[in-house]
């Protein structure tokens, strides 16, 4: 019953959303950047990290008027564990909506990066900030790139739903992580020695976990077999192995997953809800960034987007889309 009353809300609550926000041109205010002129032919090459894709998806058929819904993935065997996505529903032409479906780029969040900077894709969404790597890149290439911060989310961590652990602390699991704690019971839990797992390096996750959660601590070296190179690697990981703890994207683990089949854990004994992103009071809060090439034409589609973003129709498509937005403007 539950998994229908989600279904329910996923096709449900854009709607509702976009009834009280209202369409992004419908608002002076919300359309102060000139964004009417946007159009199929002129529409930016946009990517972006695999958890922005929604928002990403919503933005374009915002802005060029077409309606959307939220379905579950058809290509996973078991659909109330699917992923949700968001699924346009264009009102165009044939070549219109493969000249579109073209510009929608669906890189992850390193690739992304690594495309903005090669100039193959105009505007990208990101889970994270340029990484160390990235900047790398950027330099040997004598490009830089202006970002800014256009949603909330957060790093959850995840174990199986029989695990009685329902907290942890940031020493418990900074020691988790470099390897001084192996077992649940040092930590409320069973008997069972802890098996950690880690996201593939430049992954959006895997930079938020080394930057926001370790802070410099040596990350103890895992076997391929505990690395993610998927969004969803995680969750199939945690589903079969009560032992086992992870972590994800918020975002991801409640609008794109949005199923009980993963437990998240509390931190500091702070819940990981929505409420306690807006109040500021779990402790990995994290930012959704929107970047150009600093070399962009101003007066772009692309840069006129990347400008509206944290207008406010901007962040009410932010928040139709799951995110939180970056304030109360909307």
């Amino acid at each position: 019953m539950k998994k229908n009353i989600i279904s329910y809300a996923k096709v449900i609550m854009p709607c509702l959303l976009a009834l009280f926000a209202g369409s992004c041109g419908s608002d002076d205010d919300d359309n102060s950047i000139g964004l009417e002129n946007i159009t199929i032919s002129n529409f930016p090459k946009i990517d972006g990290s695999d958890s922005t894709t929604p928002l990403r998806n919503i933005l374009m058929c915002k802005l060029l008027g077409f309606g959307y819904e939220w379905q579950q993935s058809p290509f996973v065997q078991f659909s109330d564990e699917a992923p949700w996505f968001v699924r346009p529903n264009y009102t165009c032409t044939e070549d219109e909506r493969h000249a579109i479906m073209g510009k929608m780029q669906a890189n992850n969040t390193h690739q992304s990066f690594v495309n903005l900077i090669d100039n193959k894709v105009e505007l990208i969404l990101t889970a994270r900030g340029i990484s160390r790597d990235e900047k790398d890149y950027a330099n040997e290439k004598g490009v830089t790139l202006i970002e800014k911060k256009i949603a909330k989310d957060a790093l959850t961590f995840i174990v199986n739903p029989s695990n009685p652990v329902n907290s942890l602390t940031v020493e418990q699991i900074q020691a988790i992580y470099t390897g001084d704690i192996t077992r649940w019971d040092e930590v409320g839990g069973k008997a069972e020695t802890m098996t950690p797992y880690v996201r593939n390096r430049n992954s959006g996750s895997q930079e938020k976990f080394e930057t926001m959660v370790m802070a410099g601590l040596k990350i103890k070296e895992f076997p391929e077999m505990q690395i993610g190179h998927t969004m969803m690697t995680p969750y199939y990981q945690i589903q079969e192995d009560k032992t086992g703890i992870a972590f994800t994207p918020f975002y991801y683990y409640s609008v794109i997953v949005a199923n009980e089949t993963v437990k998240g854990l509390a931190v500091n004994g702070v819940a990981m809800t929505k409420e306690n992103i807006i109040n500021a009071t779990y402790p990995y809060i994290s930012d959704v960034y929107a970047a150009v090439r600093s070399d962009i034409d101003r007066t772009s589609p692309a840069y006129r987007i990347f400008e509206f973003l944290t207008a406010k129709g901007g962040q009410k498509i932010v928040a139709e889309s799951g995110y939180i937005p970056l304030s109360s403007i909307y």
